[in-house]
């Protein structure tokens, strides 16, 4: 550990251990059979997701200790995400219980930020068109079709005089006061 030299209260936190090196970390690619690509559809809490992975199936993915607390900064995961997960291949691949409503277990290996995602298309070649989808779908800011206008009855009037006024422009008429049409043509 690196001696304390500046002193005062906590300064120990401020130790060389604490910091990021900037480091130019690789990209980490599947090279087992038992690692899938996947991305993160729901929280649940108590270090838990459910994801859906590249192969169509949904699983329930444990957020292992160092993606949580301290290591958490880099790592982020949200709605969303993109991960690499891994199988538990000592667990039993049991068909009834999957039917029944329960998950496979899987466990975090690997968070990929935004520049990963454009490396990890263009490395792996895999039908990535479900993944890209999702993520339009949770980016997508549509306005709401239901919009409420506020209006009374002099502002509803005075658009309704404005509308027959420009619809007469163009034919010369004139509204006069009591909502009679005169044609400037006829005068």
């Amino acid at each position: 550990m690196v001696k304390n030299t500046t002193g005062g209260s906590k300064a120990k936190g401020q130790a060389r251990k604490f910091t990021n090196v900037p480091s130019s970390q690789k990209l980490r690619i599947s090279d087992n059979e038992f690692e899938l690509y996947a991305q993160v559809s729901a929280l649940l809490g108590n270090g838990m997701c459910h994801v859906l992975c590249i192969d169509g199936i949904q699983r329930l993915c444990h957020i292992r200790g160092k993606f949580r607390g301290r290591g958490k900064r880099d790592n982020i995961i949200g709605r969303g995400s993109w991960l690499l997960i891994g199988l538990r291949e000592w667990e039993s691949q049991d068909v009834s219980t999957l039917k029944k409503g329960k998950f496979q277990n899987c466990d975090l290996l690997e968070v990929y930020s935004e520049n990963d995602k454009e490396k990890l298309k263009n490395t792996v070649k895999i039908n990535w068109s479900s993944f890209v989808d999702n993520d339009k779908k949770n980016t997508n800011t549509e306005k709401n079709e239901e919009e409420f206008e506020f209006t009374n009855e002099e502002s509803e009037e005075y658009a309704s005089l404005i509308e027959a006024q420009a619809s007469t422009q163009n034919t010369n008429m004139i509204v006069v006061d009591n909502d009679e049409i005169i044609n400037v043509d006829d005068i």
